[in-house]
């Protein structure tokens, strides 16, 4: 629930234009400089908390390989046993419709917008880099008062200056796109 916490806490910056991944990578520096000034560890397992979400958003650790390591090596374990990989990785999705139509879900014909004007719709605006927050609803399940639905879909595509990633916020799936 935690991870869940600051993904949400850090998709939300984009609002603002703040950068995902920098706003990340600031706070785990700055929790990890209130570490070394208090010597409490409660500060290395919310940075733990942090790397993880920064790795459930699809951010690659070797990017910080060696500042991550050395933070979890002060909390006297490693990557392999924190972060296996198999766990920790966003899809990777080359921007053609096939790839992109992958990242969804079955797709009710009942939509205000067909798959094939949601697939061409998220192409367009990751290839010229049209940076804003967009929001997909597919409103798959049974109706319920007020235009609610069970099992509905929403799919969130973030493009800004420094990221660009589509997240499946009901399957917690991140994708980047090559």
């Amino acid at each position: 629930m935690y991870i869940e916490i600051i993904k949400m806490e850090v998709n939300a910056l984009n609002y603002v234009e703040l950068g995902a991944r920098q706003c990340l990578e600031k706070m785990i520096y700055y929790l990890n400089k209130y570490y070394e000034m208090e010597q409490d560890r409660k500060y290395l397992i919310c940075i733990v908390l942090h790397i993880q979400a920064y790795l459930e958003m699809g951010y690659d650790y070797s990017d910080n390989e060696e500042y991550f390591n050395n933070i979890l090596e002060s909390l006297g374990t490693d990557k392999e046993t924190m972060f296996p990989k198999k766990f920790y990785y966003s899809t990777k999705i080359k921007l053609n419709k096939s790839q992109v139509r992958s990242m969804i879900g079955k797709w009710s014909a009942s939509n205000s917008m067909s798959i094939t004007e949601v697939v061409d719709d998220i192409i367009e605006k990751v290839k010229e880099h049209k940076q804003g927050i967009y929001y997909y609803k597919n409103n798959r399940g049974r109706k319920m008062e007020l235009t609610e639905t069970i099992n509905g879909e929403l799919y969130e595509l973030i493009i800004s200056e420094k990221d660009c990633y589509f997240h499946d916020i009901k399957r917690k799936k991140y994708f980047t796109f090559i």
